[in-house]
């Protein structure tokens, strides 16, 4: 392998496992903050599921949720919102959103309005993905593991929050307007550190379905390098860059090893420090949420993501996104664009 070729993969896989290691200890610190303590009165909450098949389920588990029964109601995502004005129709305080057939335990909704301050309006929460011991969904769910470490490094160190999960909970007012993706294979948009937080608490975690097949899988991971190609912050389309470019020179340098053996021992190298910082990774949020026998995929998960993360960044760029985004007009009508 020349010479030049092996400085850059050593730069890449450095400056991936520094960052790695920096978004792991952010992750630590805001584990160990201390929560905030409970309001005095708590807000009224609407429940808005991204998908309306999902709200008469919701509406059972919402009425077992450790939160005030005449303060929370399960809204249709697709149903006009009512505001508060002449007409004496009242708004509720705070939204909270959630992917397609979460599940919620009974703490959710108190752990993620008492996150919610006025300084920071917009709280995202924890999404675990369901694996039952299956090979792609375990896969996936450790994945989204080293995505929540990078959510809570983030917010600890003050940058923008990429594009994260559909678990959050926000003020029901303009920021909530184009805050909320109507799949949760679209991904958030990316939020301002200065208006957002991430809530680590197991008792804010709810849990969605895995993916159905690795198809399903790139066309997730396209979605999310859309929305960070076209974040307004610079930190995070420079993370999607370079999550891409890490990924990229290793298939390629794979593909070469397979003919050249010269290439084999600097491209293997690279392998293992790359598993290496997604251990780092991955780990905080494992242990923390209790799926810390997730790691034993963590061969496999790097294996899949050297091939699927070039794909996905290529069919972001080359295909335009098929979904929209929930507004809210001057009337109080939520709408998809």
């Amino acid at each position: 392998m020349p010479t030049v070729l092996v400085a850059v993969l050593s730069v890449l896989i450095g400056t991936y496992a520094l960052l790695a290691g920096a978004a792991a200890l952010g992750f630590l610190a805001v584990r160990d903050s201390s929560p905030p303590s409970a309001p005095a009165e708590w807000p009224s909450v609407a429940v808005v599921p991204v998908q309306a098949k999902d709200v008469g389920r919701l509406q059972d588990a919402v009425q077992s949720c450790e939160y005030p029964a005449d303060r929370i109601e399960v809204a249709r995502p697709d149903a006009p919102r009512p505001r508060t004005d002449g007409d004496g129709l009242a708004s509720s305080d705070v939204t909270l959103t959630l992917p397609p057939t979460a599940d919620v335990p009974p703490t959710w909704p108190q752990s993620m309005v008492r996150r919610r301050q006025p300084d920071t309006p917009v709280v995202m929460g924890p999404t675990l993905v369901e694996h039952d011991n299956l090979f792609l969904p375990r896969l996936e769910a450790l994945q989204h593991l080293g995505r929540l470490t990078l959510l809570g490094g983030a917010a600890h160190l003050g940058l923008p929050l990429g594009p994260g999960t559909a678990n959050r909970a926000l003020d029901a007012g303009p920021c909530a307007s184009d805050s909320t993706s109507p799949e949760e294979s679209v991904p958030p948009s990316p939020l301002s550190a200065a208006t957002s937080t991430f809530n680590p608490e197991p008792e804010a975690a709810v849990m969605r379905a895995p993916v159905d097949s690795f198809a399903d899988l790139l066309r997730r991971q396209a979605e999310w390098f859309r929305h960070a190609i076209r974040a307004s912050s610079r930190f995070v389309q420079a993370q999607a860059a370079g999550l891409w470019l890490v990924h990229a020179v290793l298939l390629a340098c794979c593909a070469v090893a397979l003919a050249l053996p010269a290439w084999r021992q600097p491209t293997l190298a690279a392998l293992l420090g790359k598993m290496g910082a997604d251990v780092m990774l991955t780990l905080p949020a494992a242990s923390h949420f209790g799926q810390r026998r997730l790691l034993r995929s963590i061969v496999a998960t790097v294996l899949m993501l050297v091939l699927s993360i070039p794909l996905a960044g290529g069919w972001a760029l080359a295909s335009p996104s098929r979904t929209g985004q929930f507004k809210r007009d001057d009337r109080g009508r939520t709408t998809v664009t």
